[in-house]
């Protein structure tokens, strides 16, 4: 299921936590992305029929925007305990489909979730301690929450609790232990993550310095679309540096880098270009232009 960005603020207010939080706070929304939802839909058919039944009239009715359908249909599943329905209903709460938005509501109905070991309504529930989105702003249960989420392998929550040793927000930093969960939740294909521990294997922060791994790290986040593991990759490209060097492949990727706005890219794109033959920026370009992202389910 995809992912709404909300921004918060840090319990001590420091610019360093704001961004921080802005880089790492997302929650999971009930709309769905990279058609996952509908896997699990036929899942939840195949295993329980009359009540994924439910879920799915509760789901159409959302993707058309009828959120009092929604809600009605989900609100008697989630009084009666199950954990999907909860997870729906606080999201409806926290965005306001249907509804004021009620961040209190939001929280109660994650947390009954988050209680039968729903991982994303964990997740939100770590996220809006860490807000204090109508709850006291409390790292050590945003820890807790987060723990139990990233132990089920969510690897927004690892990446989530990575960050959080590796900038010291709410806890000492330990960057062993920022290393340990950013690594899981790149293995998972998280691209935030591979970025980062193609900035941590660079600087030997956490883990040991490989250059050869940090490229590695950057090309699987550039893959995916990050601009800045596209800039890193074509940087490295075009030195050599960890990976064989490919001054075509690192104008194309640099091509990408400054078309989505990297601010580094551009002049280093020019710099390259005018250094490569006609028929090298020729192919660079058409290598850009056929270029997609890769997709994980893990974003």
């Amino acid at each position: 299921m995809p992912i709404r960005e909300t921004r918060v603020v840090s319990k001590t207010s420091t610019r360093a936590d704001e961004t921080f939080l802005d880089r790492i706070a997302h929650r999971w929304a009930v709309t769905v992305r990279w058609g996952w939802c509908v896997a699990i839909l036929a899942v939840l058919v195949a295993s329980a029929p009359a009540a994924a039944a439910s879920l799915t009239d509760g789901w159409s009715a959302y993707q058309r925007g009828d959120f009092a359908r929604a809600m009605a249909v989900w609100r008697p599943l989630a009084e009666a305990g199950d954990a999907r329905a909860q997870f729906n209903l606080g999201t409806l709460y926290d965005e306001g489909c249907g509804v004021d938005v009620d961040r209190r509501r939001a929280v109660h109905w994650w947390s009954r979730a988050a209680n039968q070991g729903h991982a994303r309504a964990q997740h939100n529930v770590a996220l809006s301690y860490m807000a204090g989105d109508d709850v006291a702003r409390d790292y050590t249960r945003t820890l807790e929450w987060l723990e139990k989420a990233a132990d089920q392998g969510l690897a927004r929550s690892q990446y989530t609790l990575g960050k959080m040793y590796a900038d010291g927000v709410g806890v000492d930093k330990d960057p062993a232990l920022a290393a340990r969960w950013i690594s899981a939740a790149a293995k998972a294909g998280f691209a935030r993550a591979q970025y980062n521990m193609g900035k941590m294997s660079r600087d030997g922060l956490g883990v040991d310095k490989d250059i050869e791994a940090a490229a590695q790290w950057f090309l699987a986040a550039a893959e995916q679309g990050h601009t800045g593991a596209q800039h890193h990759i074509g940087v490295r490209l075009a030195r050599g540096e960890g990976v064989a060097m490919d001054r075509v492949e690192a104008l194309k990727w640099m091509v990408l880098a400054a078309d989505a706005g990297h601010p580094l890219a551009p002049e280093r794109r020019d710099k390259l270009a005018a250094e490569l033959s006609a028929e090298e920026r020729a192919e660079a370009e058409r290598r850009a232009a056929q270029w997609r992202p890769t997709t994980s389910e893990n974003q």
